[in-house]
């Protein structure tokens, strides 16, 4: 009993000095971080990632089938248009492919003359109606030809002039079926006798070869993809943003990159926000509604590729003169936002109305004034009227 009785008095003296040291302190003011309420510039930005492509990029594919030597250029290579990227062997054609080639030439050049025939045919009809037309105008105004004789013949002239330029049309289309006949028969015929015939893959615009899937010697088919061009001046990047942040993007707004493996931050701007979203797994295992947000870079480093993994935020909205405090100072009470502001030397708790807000400032819109004083991070220690040391 006597241990019991000990114990009972030693917390009691116990709570009896923290209750002293408490008094103490709330008479000289409990310590707290301040700051004051100014004026400043505000930006509102949403956090992406995204990855890099290039604006513009070309596959370049086989021409035609057949044996394709070892490519000389590499992944990362600078190209220019015109320059040489491969060679190729066309492979020769078998004895009925070549027939069947001699007899497209063939049917034509039966067709081109079928319609030169139609065209010079067209000719002679149309003047012949215009013809008819000047001898019967004369006629006509003698009062020896009725206007709708005249009309006829007028009207007979029109559509043998619509007839000769169909014709010339069809003559044009014909010439244009012979040349290409003939070009597949000459390549067919070279390569037959030869088997030799080599065909040039030259870079059809100046880039960067970002893909090659295979450089090794091989038989190709027409088509077959050999490299991938791509114009790394012309960098965008392509931003995974969630559909409820999305619908906040507009075209135009800045960009800044912020992480992208090198130093400093990349600037550019939002160029558009596509309108189809699809569904994405979180790391988290979370299904999310995702778009995809296009941006350009201004002045992208030569060192970042295609294909690159970058972060950043896009700044959806800025004021320049904006009242703002931390938004460590606010709190929630039941519906309202408040703050704890300190007036001659107490707390003094007061509703605010606030507006747009980023993870380190809020914008004011009623309930302070400029250069008032408010409390960051207030405690449950504070309460309105209690004495503050204020700091910071």
């Amino acid at each position: 009993m006597k241990t019991s009785s000990k114990w009972a008095i030693a917390v009691v003296a116990v709570v009896a000095v923290v209750s002293v040291l408490v008094l103490m302190a709330r008479g000289r003011g409990i310590d707290v971080t301040v700051e004051r309420v100014q004026r400043d510039t505000l930006s509102v930005s949403i956090a992406v990632e995204g990855r890099t492509q290039a604006r513009e990029s070309y596959t370049v594919t086989a021409p035609v089938s057949g044996r394709l030597n070892r490519l000389r250029v590499e992944e990362g290579d600078a190209i220019v248009a015109g320059q040489l990227l491969a060679r190729l062997v066309p492979a020769p054609e078998d004895p009925r492919t070549l027939a069947a080639l001699r007899a497209e030439v063939e049917r034509a050049e039966a067709q081109l003359r079928g319609a030169q025939a139609q065209l010079r045919e067209a000719g002679l009809q149309r003047t012949q109606a215009e013809r008819e037309v000047e001898r019967r105008r004369p006629l006509f105004e003698m009062g020896g030809l009725s206007r709708e004789a005249l009309e006829q013949a007028e009207l007979a002239a029109v559509v043998a002039g619509e007839r000769l330029e169909a014709a010339q049309a069809s003559a044009a289309a014909a010439e244009g079926t012979l040349a290409g006949a003939r070009a597949r028969l000459v390549g067919a015929e070279s390569g037959a006798a030869t088997g030799t015939t080599e065909l040039q893959v030259r870079a059809p615009v100046s880039g960067r070869v970002v893909d090659v899937p295979d450089p090794s010697e091989r038989v190709v088919q027409a088509g077959t993809p050999l490299l991938v061009l791509a114009d790394t001046e012309g960098l965008e990047v392509v931003l995974d943003v969630l559909s409820e942040d999305a619908v906040r993007i507009q075209a135009s707004q800045p960009l800044l990159v912020t992480r992208w493996g090198g130093e400093g931050t990349l600037s550019g701007r939002v160029r558009t926000v596509t309108m189809a979203g699809y569904t994405k797994v979180s790391t988290l295992g979370v299904e999310e509604q995702r778009v995809d947000v296009v941006a350009d870079i201004d002045h992208p480093p030569a060192a970042l590729g295609t294909g690159y993994r970058v972060s950043g935020h896009v700044v959806v909205w800025r004021g320049d003169d904006v009242m703002v405090i931390p938004t460590s100072a606010v709190f929630r009470l039941a519906t309202e936002w408040r703050v704890f502001v300190v007036e001659e030397g107490r707390a003094r708790e007061r509703a605010v109305d606030i507006g747009r807000r980023n993870e380190r400032r809020v914008e004011i819109r009623e309930g302070l004034v400029e250069d008032e004083t408010v409390i960051l991070f207030p405690s449950e220690a504070i309460e309105d009227g209690v004495r503050v040391r204020p700091s910071g």
